[in-house]
């Protein structure tokens, strides 16, 4: 049995070592887009030393200062290194289940989330648990299904299949579920 899961992270930056306040994933069938279990979980950020950098935190407070505000101050009491040891552990529920090489990570683009899930756990002393083959783009899948729907772009692809209003952008968790309706679209259209 194969399980995909999706994978979004809210960060202060866009180094590996920046500081990652929120992770999202949710285990799910990539043939029928149904979901399976979901994780989803805010650090405390007054209990860490904080790696941020100035334009991503200017680019926070243009775009949604509320939902910032909302998800770092959301009653959460863990560190950074427990969130990433939760998702760890998580993400081993559904290994042992079915087999390292049968679980598959989604990220939305290739040197984003996975890379920086990947380095924040080295950094926490544990082994990247996902099979070294098994890290997915949803990016690439995304534009194949928009060349073979004679789509221009990415953007064309999910204005013209999905309604984005019903979801809160750059929220994790409405992030994660949005991707998941977009890459079972790009699927269905690849595979027929």
């Amino acid at each position: 049995m194969r399980i995909d899961i999706m994978i979004d992270i809210q960060t202060l930056g866009k180094q590996s070592n920046s500081t990652i306040f929120q992770i999202s994933a949710i285990a799910f069938n990539i043939k029928t887009g149904e979901t399976y279990s979901q994780f989803n979980e805010c650090i405390n950020i007054e209990n860490d030393f904080v790696n941020a950098d100035g334009s991503t935190l200017r680019w926070w407070l243009k775009t949604n200062p509320e939902l910032l505000n909302k998800l770092i101050n959301n009653g959460s009491e863990i560190s950074e290194p427990d969130l990433i040891v939760n998702l760890y552990h998580w993400l081993n529920y559904h290994i042992e289940n079915v087999g390292n090489e049968n679980v598959f990570l989604w990220g939305n683009g290739m040197l984003f989330d996975n890379a920086i899930i990947k380095s924040h756990i080295k950094a926490c002393g544990l082994e990247y648990p996902i099979f070294y083959r098994n890290d997915r783009d949803m990016r690439t899948l995304v534009e194949l299904a928009s060349i073979k729907s004679g789509i221009a772009t990415e953007k064309e692809f999910r204005d013209k299949y999905f309604d984005k209003s019903k979801y809160e952008e750059h929220n994790a968790m409405d992030n994660v579920n949005f991707q998941i309706e977009v890459l079972h679209k790009a699927y269905e259209i690849i595979i027929g």
